[in-house]
């Protein structure tokens, strides 16, 4: 069984076992800065609620299915067969990730903690990572630029609102 992209190529093995390498790094990263969080032990915190616990979960799930996609790999000749030519669709997919990966990064170490209210801070980066990221379908669907940002603001403020009141009315999390 091959898994196909946009463009109807199969991936190629190694680049399969090379993306879970990638994985099973960042995986097992969030879990040990998980591991490595204050538990709040002096304030008598449950351990089902300690700050780390969902990250850690979570980080341990993204280096178990990257370690899942590497034997899949192995199994499909990863370690033998050679990665093809790189096409300009390789170029485009890699530019994009670095888009997706940096306005992340970006969002999470730049922005959030600054002092500026959480909510307001993830309406704008959902709009502007919807905004920026959803154009190509736009143009596709045939929208204005007016109508696909106000789209992206909508979506902006439904998700701010959404993760910021779970944050603080289920995980009970008090945000900036």
């Amino acid at each position: 069984m091959s898994i196909e992209i946009e463009n109807d190529e199969p991936v190629a093995p190694r680049a399969d076992l090379y993306a879970s390498v990638l994985w099973i790094i960042f995986g097992s990263a969030i879990a040990i800065g998980s591991w490595n969080m204050d538990r709040l032990e002096h304030m008598h915190i449950n351990p089902y609620e300690i700050p780390g616990l969902v990250p850690g979960l979570l980080g341990v799930l993204i280096a178990f299915l990257g370690m899942v996609l590497a034997i899949r790999a192995i199994g499909q000749g990863g370690l033998t067969t050679a990665m093809p030519a790189s096409t300009s669709h390789d170029r485009e997919i890699w530019m994009h990730m670095a888009q997706v990966f940096g306005m992340t990064l970006f969002y999470a170490l730049g922005l959030v903690g600054t002092g500026l209210p959480f909510w307001l801070v993830t309406f704008l980066f959902v709009s502007v990572f919807i905004g920026i990221l959803d154009r190509e379908r736009q143009v596709e669907l045939d929208r204005s630029t007016f109508r696909q940002w106000i789209s992206a603001l909508i979506y902006g403020a439904i998700w701010s609102a959404v993760v910021s009141l779970c944050f603080e009315y289920i995980f009970l999390v008090r945000l900036p």
